[in-house]
């Protein structure tokens, strides 16, 4: 128990465990076990390295320098999540639905398919347009 006292006395102050922290400390373990099949020195040495900065971020007392490092993490991460859920819902109705882009202002457009030649009018621009569903 007087472990975990010193240990919280510690880390009073410090920035602690966040997302990107625990982002950084799995990728270094996969870039370590990447290293044992690879057998690269230099590829264990970035996974070492990548451990070592996620686990200083945790005892940094820096706050505002980790939480702008959080804020631009979670950016990243959300535009790739962004464009993963967009391409993944086009790949899940591509049997429904044909994407098309209208020829003048180049939405995205879905119509059904199975049903030939379709007028389509665009709801942006109001262009009307014939497409082979």
């Amino acid at each position: 128990m007087q472990w975990l006292q010193k240990m919280l006395f510690y880390m009073n102050g410090r920035y602690g465990y966040d997302e990107f922290s625990k982002f950084l400390i799995i990728l270094g373990l996969i870039f370590g076990i990447i290293s044992n099949f690879a057998g690269g020195l230099w590829v264990s040495a970035i996974g070492i390295a990548i451990i070592a900065f996620g686990v200083l971020r945790i005892v940094s007392k820096e706050k505002n320098n980790r939480y702008k490092e959080l804020t631009k993490y979670l950016a990243i991460k959300h535009k790739i999540q962004h464009v993963y859920r967009k391409y993944n819902n086009r790949w899940v109705q591509r049997k429904a639905y044909k994407f098309v882009k209208c020829p003048n202002c180049k939405q995205k457009l879905r119509i059904p398919r199975g049903k030939k030649k379709l007028k389509v009018t665009c709801p942006s621009c109001k262009q009307s347009f014939i497409r082979k569903s």
